[in-house]
């Protein structure tokens, strides 16, 4: 295989996100920022007890999607979130086939194959290279770098996810039929194996841990944390964004079960606990543990949600281009409250939710659930949610039908007066109560 060249590494370079300059690879950190009518609907929302140590972003898109209102409660507090950070494994996934891409169409090309593309991603000398500021993470990725050959089908133009292309499996008459292939649930010993792209549909539209776990196998976790880090999703301490995960959501297996099952997925490496605003059971009777890898915070939470609607994630290296194609495909691979998606607590259903005061057109979201049966002190949930609405009674000229808008949340404690389900569906009808009469 031939050796790049040191100037051949450096137009490589330019092609990775991850090895670009933070002042403009990071996300704008979200601030309150709202018309004063905006502010005064959402006023009663912070003042609730309820809410009051949850980590809340409500961004409402309806009228300029662009430049939304914002409202974050404990914004920057960070909490364990568990299968919501799953966000970022597919955050990882598409900017890893942009940078892919982009690398394909350089002129002249300099590498084409499976091949050349796993040797350049283990090749310390290309981490060494670019604007990123001068950490180990490139170290790391070089020993742990993403599969390409077994994330990626070169044969596909342009390149995309080994499996189904990932921008279908989502639509009706795919959706059932793709389901009924993967038998409900994945495993480790699944037969035939199961692809990439089917692998990604599973996280995010069931949270499939089996599912999520291999594709951070493939993608490799020094990676992942890069990308979150190259964002600004992950700054932890500074500023309150904290988006991570770094270790298993279901354990892999240390041998196969029979020796005809396909390969197991190599081991999860570099794990990462940063300190979190709720506890865990570390011992009998010992609820002492504060530090967690699957970490989020509203802040981080609001910051991924505007630039996924906006098509601001994994923008091509073209002058004038959008990361639509990537935004697009994290959107299909989300829970979208049609057959097998996982539930919404903040959309709900006739008698609970947003679906109790409003008809739900359109949505995707992405739930955490951590239960106390499991070692959280109480049980606690995360939702990263996207709806469009209208209401149920048609509104008198002037007023609001049609809203867009996003709820996130991190860190909903059920207790002795409340469990978090029932807070969960009462922010979200209040919400949407005071949206809907916010003026046009």
């Amino acid at each position: 295989m031939t050796t790049l060249t040191s100037a051949q590494l450096d137009k490589i370079a330019d092609c990775i996100f991850i090895l670009g300059d933070r002042k403009t690879t990071r996300l704008k950190r979200p601030v309150t920022f709202q018309t004063l009518a905006f502010e005064n609907a959402m006023d009663p929302i912070a003042s609730d007890a309820d809410f009051q140590k949850v980590g809340i972003g409500i961004i409402d898109f309806t009228g300029n999607k662009t430049s939304p209102n914002i409202r974050l409660i404990q914004g920057g507090k960070a909490f364990r979130i568990g299968s919501t950070t799953k966000i970022a494994m597919m955050l990882a996934a598409v900017q890893l086939r942009t940078d892919v891409r982009n690398i394909l169409g350089l002129t002249p090309q300099i590498i084409t194959t499976p091949a050349e593309f796993d040797a350049l991603y283990a090749n310390a000398a290309l981490w060494k290279k670019g604007k990123a500021p001068r950490r180990n993470f490139g170290d790391r990725i070089a020993k742990v770098p993403p599969l390409i050959s077994k994330i990626f089908d070169f044969t596909k133009s342009p390149v995309d996810f080994a499996g189904p292309d990932p921008d279908t499996q989502h639509l009706p008459a795919n959706h059932d039929k793709a389901f009924d292939k993967l038998h409900g649930e994945s495993a480790w010993d699944s037969d035939p194996p199961l692809s990439f792209a089917e692998h990604f549909w599973m996280t995010g539209l069931m949270s499939d841990n089996v599912a999520a776990t291999t594709c951070m196998s493939k993608i490799g976790v020094p990676y992942l944390k890069a990308v979150m880090r190259a964002y600004g999703l992950f700054e932890h301490p500074d500023g309150g964004m904290h988006l991570l995960t770094s270790a298993e959501y279901e354990t892999i297996p240390t041998a196969k079960k029979k020796t005809t099952d396909p390969p197991l997925p190599r081991r999860l490496t570099d794990a990462e606990f940063p300190e979190v605003d709720d506890k865990w059971l570390s011992s009998p009777g010992r609820y002492d543990d504060k530090r967690s890898w699957v970490t989020g915070s509203a802040a981080a939470l609001t910051a991924y949600m505007i630039a996924l609607v906006n098509d601001g994630f994994a923008i091509p290296n073209t002058p004038g281009a959008t990361g639509a194609a990537a935004c697009t495909t994290i959107r299909n691979n989300l829970a979208d409250g049609g057959n097998h998606s996982i539930h919404s607590y903040v959309v709900g259903d006739s008698t609970s939710g947003i679906k109790k005061v409003a008809r739900v057109t359109k949505q995707f979201n992405k739930i955490g659930l951590l239960q106390h049966d499991i070692g959280a002190e109480v049980d606690i949930i995360s939702e990263f949610v996207y709806v469009e609405t209208e209401e149920k009674i048609v509104p008198p000229a002037g007023k609001r039908n049609a809203l867009q808008y996003a709820i996130v949340v991190a860190g909903m404690r059920s207790d002795a007066s409340n469990d978090f389900d029932a807070k969960t569906n009462r922010l979200a009808e209040t919400v949407h109560v005071a949206l809907s009469k916010l003026p046009i």
